[in-house]
């Protein structure tokens, strides 16, 4: 390799290899940490290993967003990490340069939003409250891993049923899946309340998406698995 490449190869190949190996690395630590250590120690390493899920995650999207999107996602989500209430957590927010309407909350706080879904919103900030505290709230209630640890017992069963194995993960994974996101919808819910945003932002929002479509466009991969608007809707007005 050396008499191919010359000896500057090494180092890239080295930075290569270490940036590739930090990350399940980092997501081995993390659950070690939640079944043997302490919780401080948990988040410590869930933080770690959300940072490296972040910049991953970041490196998709060279291009960079509007400052103006910038500012209201960093400053809701600022308004809503302080009704959090535990000095442990810690959120960052960050818009991504993407086409489509999503949002994504990764291990450790790191919640990204596109900037189409904050043009639905219309710069509403109660709108994008109930949007941000979805994500956090899959952060705070630990679906990540729960996720993580589902999806390893799942892999564990299905591998010993071939015939139905991919039918049954599927199955089951559709179910946890719904019953998160109505829980995430919960907790944005009780965060926008406690930090004075508008608690039925989110019926308006998805009222307002529901008229759009019932699969609309953009939206369709971020909604895929998601309860019906409906559905949503009704949980809301419960809550409400």
């Amino acid at each position: 390799m050396l008499l191919f490449f010359g000896g500057k190869l090494l180092p890239r190949l080295g930075g290569f290899l270490g940036g590739a190996s930090r990350k399940p690395f980092r997501q081995a630590q993390w659950m070690w940490s939640w079944a043997t250590g302490s919780e401080d120690d948990a988040l410590l390493a869930e933080r770690e290993y959300g940072r490296e899920c972040a910049r991953e995650f970041a490196a998709q999207f060279p291009g960079r967003a509007a400052g103006t999107h910038q500012e209201l996602v960093a400053a809701v989500g600022a308004r809503l990490a302080a009704g959090v209430g535990d000095p442990r957590r810690e959120f960052r927010f960050a818009v991504a340069a993407a086409a489509e309407a999503n949002a994504f909350a990764l291990p450790g706080g790191f919640v990204f939003v596109t900037a189409p879904l904050i043009d639905l919103c219309h710069g509403d900030r109660d709108e994008m409250a109930f949007f941000l505290g979805h994500e956090m709230g899959h952060v705070l209630a630990g679906h990540a891993r729960e996720q993580l640890t589902a999806g390893a017992f799942l892999n564990a069963i299905t591998a010993r049923l071939p015939g139905a194995g991919g039918m049954l993960h599927q199955a089951l994974n559709k179910g946890y899946s719904r019953q998160l996101e109505l829980e995430a919808d919960r907790e944005a819910v009780r965060l926008c309340g406690l930090t004075g945003f508008d608690r039925d932002a989110g019926i308006r929002a998805m009222q307002r998406l529901a008229q759009v479509s019932p699969e609309p466009g953009g939206l369709a991969k971020y909604f895929a698995s998601h309860p019906p608007f409906a559905e949503r809707i009704r949980e809301l007005e419960k809550i409400a």
